[in-house]
């Protein structure tokens, strides 16, 4: 390897490579990276720039096998993650707000928001910010059974 001072830390490494530090530290763990540590800091020479793992494993200047997040709006709730039951088609009969969906359930407020949020029930915003959640819901397996009775 190079000499002393011609060492990188990971986060330099990372920088110049234009990935994440937390990529540089997972090449290193998966041997794709030769580094040794020094003094508790990963050091790296640096020709492991040019490194064929490197380019196999992450693209310079894009980031590294992060997903997506999509762009949520307040609007619209996340969508449910595949393989989970059927959901209500929003704006389909009776609707709740937040407060009263909450005391038909065992779900708190903060609950209820959350699983708009998730996609876990359906709903829409009403001028004003305030949530109509869709009475279909109480039908859905995941909330019927925290119906009350």
């Amino acid at each position: 390897m190079a000499t002393q001072d011609q060492f990188l830390t990971t986060g330099a490494f990372a920088s110049r490579a234009g990935i994440p530090t937390s990529s540089v530290t997972k090449l290193i763990r998966e041997g794709k990276i030769k580094a040794e540590k020094k003094s508790g800091k990963w050091m790296i020479a640096p020709d492991q720039l040019q490194a064929r793992a490197l380019k196999d494993s992450v693209q310079p200047g894009k980031k590294a096998a992060k997903p997506a997040r999509p762009k949520s709006t307040a609007s619209k709730p996340a969508p449910a993650p595949k393989g989970k039951s059927a959901k209500a088609k929003p704006g389909a009969g009776k609707t709740y707000s937040v407060a009263e969906f909450a005391a038909l359930t065992y779900l708190t407020e903060f609950g209820v928001i959350q699983w708009l949020k998730q996609g876990r029930v359906s709903g829409r915003q009403v001028s004003g910010g305030q949530w109509q959640i869709d009475a279909a819901n109480l039908e859905v397996p995941d909330v019927k059974r925290l119906v009350r009775q």
